[in-house]
This record gives C-alpha cells, structure tokens and sequence, in this order.
C-alpha cells in the first residue's frame, strides 16, 4: 500500500492553535523542499507519527489527520482521525464507501463477512484498529496497519559516526540509521556486494565493510582499496558515514520485504558537491523498482538540481499554515518554469510560486 495524500490541522492548543498543513500529494518519489523554517521537517513527521499512533508506538497525537492510501489491489483507503483533549473520532472510506464511522456517541464498523456493520466501543484512548482485527472481516484495517508497520524515518543530518549504539539489538529494535553496525551481517551477499558497489557509485572506493563486537556495541569498519589499515567508524568523515548507513539499510529492508514507505530528513546533508548529486540519483533511480516509496526532503542545491521538479512539493509558510505546491495543483507554473532557463533550486528560493 501506498500514501497518496495527507493533511494536518491543529486547533485546540495553546501552543500550536490553528496550524495547519495543506493536503500534500505523494507518489513513488517525493521531494520536500522549502525555506529554512518553512516547516520541512514537521511535515515529514506526521506520516511518522500517524504509523506510530497506528503501530502503538505513540498514543494517539491530537489533531486532525487526514491519510489516503492506495492499497496493492488498487482500492483507495481514506482515513480520517480527528483526536481532542477528551474523544476520537475516526472515519475509514473505501472506495468512497464508508466502512467506520466513530464519534462520541456511537462506533460502526463494517464487516466484510457478514457484510454489515458491528456496533462496537473501543476504550476512550484507544483507536479501533489497537482493539479490533481481523484479516477477514476487516481487510481494510490490516492494509493500514502493515504501512504502518512498513514506514521507516531516518534523519540523515542528524547521524554522526561518533554515535555508538548498544543495549538491545533485536530485529524489533533496529529503527534507526545508528542501528546499522549491528544488521550488516543481516544482508544477503548480494546485498553486500551492491551496497559496496553502489556506495564506490556515489564517489567512495572500497572493497569491504564489516561489523566488529566491542564490548555491547557493534562497531563499523570500512577498508578503503589503497589503504593498508581499516577505517573505524568514528575516522568516518559525517557525509561517508551517512552514505553507507542509508544505502545499507535500504538494501536491508528490502531484503525482508519490511518496506513501504522511506522517509529521510535533510538528505545529503553533509556530502560535497559530486557525492550529493550521485547519492541523491541514486536514491531516486536505483530504488525506482523495488516497490518502496521515498519520500524525502533536502535544502542541499546540489541535489535539487538532479531530480526532476514533477517529484517536488515545495513548501511555502504563510503563519501556522504550510502551503504545498506540486505539479498536480499547479501544473502551468511548473511547466512555464522549466523554460525559464534558472536552476531547479531557484524554484523554491525565489518568489516564482507566489
């Protein structure tokens, strides 16, 4: 399954009363690009937190969400969360028919089975999909939660090579791009292999990398071709080992088939000219098959200036309100500018949209 769309708005808090952020169009690949401050990085949090509500790795956020998804049978899955201080509701439509509707008085829930519905009451605090399964009954709700189970966040400028992670290293617990040193030995040998290849691709030139138990921590070593000893993680420059730890696992969860959406934060965020252009290609080409969708921000100019503008959202701040902008809802202005004869990054740094 794959999200089409999604909106978020916010009014009920002193803090963040009235934000709001426009519906956002998404399809295989996604750029998310703006001004420093625009709000990039919360809009690539809400579809983290919405799996994490679903998944139970959160409570349930408040606010009004707004997802909708297009299953692998190609039926169309809008959901609708709308969660206060005091109650939640929620609204699932197929198809544009309605299979759950949830308010304060009443819960209706549509069984495929017995095709009608069951009158139901979740616990206060809880969504239906935590207290109600069945891959029969309520097929609808299984295609949501395995997205939810399936997306994955990495914040690429946060990473840094002197992050030694330990404690628990089971499977369930490796979320994150520090987590790398410990699922190398995971990979397939072909992944290995292409993860060598495709990391020598983007500007690098070695011939291994491997894990090493260091006390409680798994600890990366890189062999550069022409040097006589082997790289320790922390001797990593930030924009290496970024690089290496996405690329690695991207190939790992695609090995396992645990992966529909990716989402990295500040892509490239490091890299020099020639390595951000080849990784941000990369990303985008060498992944077009493997049926995961990418969604991914970046304010680096460089890699802008690869990737076609049909794949950008870019994010314009008016107050609490996010505006998008894509080829969908504004088709001509972006037709118009590849005529122009300005860089891509010039799309978003300019007035142009306005």
């Amino acid at each position: 399954m794959r999200l089409l769309k999604y909106s978020y708005k916010r009014s009920d808090h002193p803090i963040f009363n009235d934000w709001t952020m426009d519906e956002i169009d998404l399809q295989s690949f996604n750029l998310i690009v703006g001004k420093n401050a625009v709000g990039k990085s919360r809009t690539l949090r809400l579809p983290s937190a919405f799996a994490d509500m679903i998944t139970q790795n959160s409570s349930v956020y408040i606010g009004n969400w707004e997802f909708t998804f297009i299953a692998d049978d190609n039926q169309k899955i809008c959901y609708n969360i709308n969660s206060s201080f005091k109650s939640i509701r929620e609204k699932i439509l197929v198809d544009g028919k309605s299979v759950l509707e949830r308010d304060h008085k009443v819960t209706k829930l549509y069984s495929q089975t017995k095709q009608d519905f069951d009158e139901i009451s979740p616990p206060d605090k809880k969504l239906v999909l935590h207290v109600r399964r069945d891959k029969r009954e309520y097929p609808f709700l299984e295609h949501i939660v395995e997205w939810a189970e399936k997306t994955h966040t990495f914040k690429f400028g946060q990473v840094h090579p002197n992050s030694f992670a330990g404690g628990d290293r089971s499977e369930k617990h490796l979320k994150t791009m520090e987590d790398v040193p410990a699922l190398i030995e995971e990979l397939t040998d072909t992944s290995k292999k292409d993860v060598i290849d495709e990391f020598n691709e983007i500007g690098y030139d070695i011939e291994n990398f491997y894990a090493k138990k260091e006390g409680d921590k798994d600890i990366l070593y890189v062999r550069e071709k022409k040097l006589t000893y082997d790289l320790r993680q922390n001797l990593l420059s930030q924009g290496m080992f970024r690089a290496i730890s996405l690329i690695t696992f991207i190939h790992y969860l695609t090995d396992r088939n645990n992966a529909k959406t990716i989402i990295v934060d500040d892509l490239c965020e490091g890299l020099d000219y020639e390595r951000a252009t080849k990784l941000g290609k990369l990303i985008f080409e060498k992944f077009r098959d493997r049926g995961v969708q990418l969604i991914v921000s970046s304010n680096d100019c460089f890699l802008m200036d690869v990737i076609n503008i049909r794949y950008w959202n870019v994010l314009v701040r008016e107050n609490a309100r996010i505006r998008v902008y894509n080829y969908k809802n504004s088709k001509d202005k972006f037709d118009d500018f590849k005529y122009s004869g300005l860089s891509n990054s010039d799309l978003f740094s300019s007035d142009y949209l306005d």
